[in-house]
This record gives C-alpha cells, sequence and structure tokens, in this order.
C-alpha cells in the first residue's frame, strides 16, 4: 500500500470513526442537565492529525470529521447544532495548527519553549475562540441553566484540558520512538511507586464523598505520581500516566462517588477541569525540562567524549612528534635509544643475537654546498625511504643525526649484519635522487657492531659501530667494515 493511500485512508476513515469513539465517550462523562462536558478528547486527535499530515486533503478531511460529529451528536443536539459545533471543532484545531506552524513549533515536546508555543496556542488562544463560539451557539440553540461565561469556562477547560493531556500523547505514539538507550532503565522503586499509586486509584474508587473508612481521599494524593512520572518518563508517556489519572477520576465523578466532596454539578465539573489541568501542565512541563536537561548532559557528554578523544589523539601526535625525525619520518635518536635498550635487555634474557649497523652518507657536505640545503634534504628523505625498503620487517632504520643513520637488527648475527648492511650499501649507491630535473648519486660508508655478553649500554653499542664506520670512511668510503671484536666468520 502506497504512502499517499495510506495517509489518505487514515484521514478520511480512521480518524474520522476515532473521533466519533472520542466524541461519544466525552459525552458519556458529560453533567447534566447542561451536559457540561468535563473533557473534550476529539480536538486533540484533529491537532494531532494536522501536526502530523499537515493539511494534505483538508476539505475532504473537514467534511468527514463534521459527518462524525453528527453522528456522535445525534442523540443530545439537532444536526444543524452538530454540524456548527464540527465546524468550531474545526475552527479550532486549524487555527492552533497554523499559528504553531508560524511559531516553528516542534510537536516532539523536548524542550519547554516548544510547550510553552503550544499551551498558547492550543488550550489558550484556539480553545478560548471555540468556546466562545460553542457557548453562543448552545445558548442560542438551547437556554441554558447556566450563564453564557460559565459555559465558555466549562468549555474552555474541556477542550483545553484535551488538547494538553491526549496531542502530546498521540503525536508521541505516531512518532519514532527513542532509541533504547535514550531510556531510563527500569528500577525496582518504580515498581513500588506504580503499585502505590494503584492502590490510591483503588481507594478513589471505593471512596464516597472523598471519605474511605473516616480517611479522606483527595485527588491532590495524584499529584506526587505525576510528579514522579515526568521525572522519569519522555513528555509523551508522562502525558499517558496524567491520561490514566484524569479516566479514574472522570469515571467516579460520573458515577456520583463525589471525589472533591459534596458539589453542584457545575462545581464539581470546575473541580475536575482545574485538577486534570494542573497536573498535565505540570507534567509537561516538569518532563520536557528533565527530557532537555538529560539532552543537554548526553551531549555535554559527547562533547567531553569528543573533546577527550581530541586530546588524546593530539597527545599521541605529540609523543609521536618527540620521538620522529621530523625530516625523514623515521624514529629519532630518542626514540632510538629507547628501542635499543629494549633489545638489549630482550636479547640477553633470551641469549639471541643483536646487531647494530650505523651508516654515513659520503661526501654529503658537497651536494649542500653545491646544490643547497634543499637539495640535501631531499637526499636524505630518499635514502631514508631506500634504507626502509632494503631491510627487513622486524629491523629498525633510524636517523642517528646529520647524515648518519642507525639499523637495529634483532636476532641478527655479525654474518647477517655484513650481508644486510651490503644489501643496503649497494641500495643506496644504485638509486640517485632526483632533485629539480636532476639525478644526484650519492654513497655511504658503514659500520657494524654485535652484542656482547658485556653490552648493556646503548650507546656503547653504538660507538662501536660508529668506530667501525670511520674505519670504512678511513678504508676509501662506500663499503662494510666489521667491529674487529666481533669479526664475521669464515
Amino acid at each position: 500500500m502506497g504512502q499517499t493511500l495510506q495517509r489518505r485512508l487514515i484521514q478520511l476513515v480512521v480518524l474520522p470513526v476515532a473521533y466519533f469513539l472520542g466524541a461519544k465517550a466525552s459525552l458519556a462523562f458529560a453533567m447534566p442537565p447542561d451536559v457540561l462536558v468535563m473533557l473534550w478528547l476529539p480536538n486533540s486527535l484533529l491537532l494531532a492529525a494536522l501536526l502530523h499530515y499537515r493539511l494534505r486533503d483538508y476539505g475532504y478531511f473537514a467534511a468527514m470529521i463534521i459527518v462524525a460529529e453528527i453522528a456522535a451528536d445525534h442523540a443530545t443536539f439537532s444536526v444543524l447544532e452538530a454540524t456548527l459545533f464540527g465546524a468550531i471543532n474545526l475552527i479550532e484545531v486549524t487555527l492552533a495548527y497554523l499559528l504553531l506552524r508560524r511559531w516553528r513549533f516542534d510537536p516532539r515536546f523536548l524542550v519547554p519553549g516548544d510547550i510553552a508555543k503550544f499551551l498558547l496556542a492550543g488550550p489558550g488562544i484556539a480553545a478560548l475562540v471555540a468556546a466562545c463560539l460553542a457557548a453562543a451557539v448552545y445558548t442560542q440553540a438551547r437556554g441554558s441553566q447556566s450563564a453564557y461565561l460559565d459555559l465558555v469556562r466549562v468549555w474552555w477547560f474541556s477542550d483545553a484540558t484535551g488538547l494538553l493531556i491526549f496531542t502530546p500523547l498521540i503525536l508521541g505514539l505516531w512518532a519514532v520512538p527513542p532509541r533504547f538507550e535514550e531510556r531510563l532503565p527500569l528500577r525496582w522503586f518504580d515498581a513500588a511507586v506504580g503499585l502505590a499509586a494503584v492502590l490510591v486509584l483503588a481507594l478513589f474508587f471505593m471512596a464516597e464523598n472523598a471519605v474511605f473508612r473516616a480517611i479522606h481521599i483527595r485527588p491532590v494524593l495524584l499529584f506526587p505520581f505525576v510528579i514522579y512520572a515526568a521525572a522519569r518518563l519522555t513528555p509523551p508517556a508522562a502525558t499517558a500516566v496524567v491520561a490514566t489519572f484524569a479516566a479514574v477520576v472522570l469515571f467516579v465523578t460520573r458515577n456520583g462517588q463525589q471525589p472533591f466532596g459534596d458539589l453542584s454539578p457545575s462545581e464539581t465539573v470546575r473541580q475536575v477541569q482545574q485538577l486534570v489541568l494542573l497536573m498535565t501542565v505540570t507534567s509537561l512541563g516538569l518532563s520536557a525540562l528533565l527530557a532537555q536537561l538529560r539532552a543537554n548532559t548526553r551531549e555535554l557528554e559527547s562533547r567531553v567524549q569528543e573533546r577527550t578523544a581530541e586530546l588524546r589523539l593530539a597527545n599521541e601526535r605529540l609523543q609521536q612528534l618527540t620521538i620522529t625525525d621530523p625530516l625523514t619520518e623515521l624514529p629519532n635518536r630518542r626514540a632510538l635509544h629507547a628501542l635499543m635498550q629494549r633489545e638489549i635487555e630482550r636479547s640477553h634474557r633470551h641469549r639471541h643475537n643483536l646487531s647494530v649497523i650505523m651508516f654515513d652518507l659520503d661526501r654529503f657536505k658537497q651536494v649542500n654546498d653545491r646544490y643547497g640545503h634543499a637539495a640535501g634534504d631531499a637526499v636524505l628523505r630518499h635514502v631514508a625511504e631506500v634504507a626502509a625498503a632494503a631491510v627487513r620487517g622486524t629491523d629498525t632504520v633510524a636517523r642517528y643525526g646529520g647524515e648518519e643513520f642507525v639499523i637495529v637488527a634483532p636476532e641478527t648475527d655479525v654474518n647477517k649484519a655484513l650481508q644486510q648492511a651490503e644489501r643496503v650499501r649497494l641500495a643506496i649507491a644504485a638509486s640517485p635522487t632526483q632533485y629539480e630535473q636532476q639525478s644526484l648519486a650519492i654513497t655511504a660508508s658503514f659500520g657494524v657492531a654485535t652484542l656482547s655478553a658485556q653490552d648493556t649500554d646503548p650507546e656503547a653499542l653504538v660507538r662501536r659501530a660508529d668506530a667501525a664506520l670511520y674505519a670504512a670512511k678511513a678504508a676509501g668510503r662506500n663499503c662494510v667494515v666489521v667491529d674487529p671484536s666481533c669479526a664475521p666468520h669464515a
């Protein structure tokens, strides 16, 4: 079924039927002799539908609502009266909708500002306008034992209370429910409060003239549960609790049990409406305020987590900068020292070989003097890339300083280290640096040293490799020399 067809079926069939049932239920709880409706349900459904569907198919929708009003009122009012009342209800909800749309109202009722807009547009302005019109129609058509202003007040409170309770509830049912993690977890205390609320409602059913076995059972006892529901639930869910309490109060009132004591019908209606109105406003306002606070808290926590992650990343980058050479992006001397200390300890503990290869670029100063320091930097970066590509994955190439580099080769004896150094030497010599359309050839001299049982200091091992490196320079450069204390096996 397409969305358009589904929407039309709901607007033109389901909503008029629901309107009819709501009107019949409201009239069933009306107080004689002037048919004083304590709570008018249908208009909340109409306003929720307009807020949800906007003004699509409004003409057909309005016509079906008039038909539903006539069907609901035929036993109480004439066709003309019912038609006028249906038109007045449409005027009320349409006016409220247009005001809310102009004020950019968010129907999710998540912030107190939206509740203030709703209170003013719906229960405030639109319901009052409709009450004035409906009271005039009722007075002119039938006369009344009640004064015009009394009828206006009853009609106004009836529509306002219905809008307040059921519009947020219906919109909440229409909307996508919140994610599970956004809902407050149930606690054992919630069950205890719910049980207490059920007991209080049971006392209402059993009380006569607000008294049960000499104990006064006043509707004000419901307020703590309303406040608790507002604190624990979303605005639509909190209004569902209020709707349940209101239904109980309406039932016992219409049943003649006088929950407010021995009062006249008009005064009883006034008390019922004031109670339900206060419960609804309190519930909506508090639940929206707390929902906003929870949303702000979640946003703050999210920002804190985001900032913490950014700070952690910045610290990691800073830490990386402290151990990385910015030109070649190889580990620097500080990182090399820490790595060698770990590898020396590991090699002694597991009795593994460890070799260090130190190499220096030959006649590198001539590159800087002839082509400039930018060319020298390009050569250093290129050599670093070539050396890193030529070693094994377990080896580490680090920049020791200037044009000097060190290769740390774990689990490598002097023979393999010599082969490794020769492989890197050949790779550097065979790969000139391309700089500004020039090919800059460079070679390097290598010194190799292997860890002995007495070596515990990384710098001592590096000094032996450095001494072998100077021997390679003295031997004519572009060659590999091994520290004499660890000469390779034949």
